[in-house]
């Protein structure tokens, strides 16, 4: 379902309570005149071919109804009487917005939905606001947003609607317009530029994804913010999520240099451009000279995310990377030849790191001794793993240092 959202405010009663009838200019350079900036917005779409299934207007008991009957003329006297009755009193009714809505659906051959919602006062009628706007909206549905009339706070709280339904709704947030009056031009009469505002829900999307992609390593869920601009870059994200989901650290090394290289370069887009510098020091660690460095910079990257299994596979392949000359690393024929080895001459966190992958991988008990006691401990005390974790991670990397 294509659904455009709407607010309707109250206008100063000095200027005869009313919005003033204004021209409004599209990007594409289609005008049209209206004194309600969503009528413009409505034959905006129909320009486009592109008529939404549902309008849904959004306003207070005490916001201007009346300028909806300016869209075209109600036959029923009845439901306009008890209209402006209620519109005098500050009180107008979810049961007279619904015959409204009934009504303009009829004249305008678009689903109309007039809805209540609280002035946005206080903290519960901020969430009321939102679980309303969410109650009209079909999972996975195409909203546009129209944040052009109402009180000031309600762009703030449409915008966090944007975030929410994304969320909950797993809706597709298409565009958010703006009828900008106070930029209106010189000419004679003025004329308004429609302004899209696409560039905070985009900028939503990045806020959306990033923090998952660092917590999960599911780098993945970017690949498809960059496929348009950059679709060797979507595709060395995707390639690089399934090898650190597998532990293909080798694999995981190279493609993560190639995203590092592709990151090099600026992006047109505004947004992702924003991220990068972000994007670059998340993978600043894969610039590792060799394979020993790069697994032990990730492991310390994984324990910042929480990631304490992968952690710890990483600082066990790394304490097998360092017992060979670099060249050798990526050796899968030396690498179980030294691994042999520390199995036979093992040190405590060697033990540690084997005890507590043996327990996260396969969830076997520790043993009844001193090191069983202490994975225990660690297992029921994730600060304490992570500290644990750093600290081998860092007297691995000294010890490589000093090699």
């Amino acid at each position: 379902m294509d659904i455009l959202v709407t607010t309707l405010g109250k206008a100063n009663k000095k200027a005869g309570g009313r919005y003033s009838s204004l021209t409004y200019r599209f990007e594409d350079g289609f005008e049209t005149t209206s004194t309600f900036f969503m009528r413009a917005l409505l034959e905006y779409r129909r320009h486009l071919l592109n008529v939404p299934d549902k309008v849904l207007i959004l306003g207070t008991p005490a916001s201007m109804w009346d300028a909806l009957l300016e869209l075209t003329s109600l036959e029923d006297e009845k439901l306009v009487n008890q209209l402006m009755h209620e519109i005098e009193n500050d009180a107008v009714t979810a049961e007279t917005l619904d015959g409204l809505g009934q009504a303009l659906t009829k004249l305008l051959d678009v689903n109309v939905v007039c809805a209540l919602i609280p002035p946005g006062r206080t903290q519960a009628e901020q969430a009321d606001i939102q679980r309303i706007i969410a109650e009209h909206i079909p999972d996975k549905a195409s909203v546009s947003f129209d944040v052009t009339h109402g009180y000031r706070i309600l762009p703030l709280l449409e915008l966090l609607a944007v975030f929410y339904l994304i969320q909950t709704r797993s809706a597709k947030i298409n565009e958010i317009f703006y009828g900008a009056a106070d930029m209106r031009n010189d000419e004679n009469p003025p004329v308004a530029p429609v302004i899209r505002l696409d560039f905070v829900k985009d900028m939503l999307e990045w806020l959306t994804r990033l923090p998952l992609a660092e917590e999960t390593g599911r780098y993945d869920q970017l690949a498809d913010l960059f496929a348009p601009e950059r679709p060797e870059l979507a595709e060395a994200l995707k390639q690089h999520s399934m090898q650190l989901r597998t532990n293909q650290t080798v694999a995981a090394h190279k493609s993560a240099l190639i995203i590092v290289a592709l990151l090099d370069k600026p992006f047109d887009d505004p947004g992702a451009e924003l991220y990068r510098p972000i994007l670059q020091r998340k993978f600043s660690w894969s610039r590792g000279t060799d394979l020993a460095e790069w697994q032990i910079l990730s492991a310390k990257a994984a324990v910042r995310t929480g990631d304490l299994l992968r952690a710890t596979i990483l600082l066990r392949e790394a304490r097998i990377s360092l017992a060979l000359p670099p060249k050798e690393q990526t050796n899968s024929k030396k690498r179980e030849e030294a691994n042999a080895k520390l199995n036979r001459e093992t040190d405590a966190d060697d033990e540690l790191l084997l005890a507590l992958r043996n327990c996260l991988a396969h969830a076997d008990q520790p043993q009844d001794n001193k090191l069983g006691k202490r994975v225990q401990e660690l297992l029921r005390d994730e600060q304490e793993l992570a500290k644990a974790l750093n600290e081998i991670a860092d007297k691995l990397y000294q010890q490589r240092k000093k090699s």
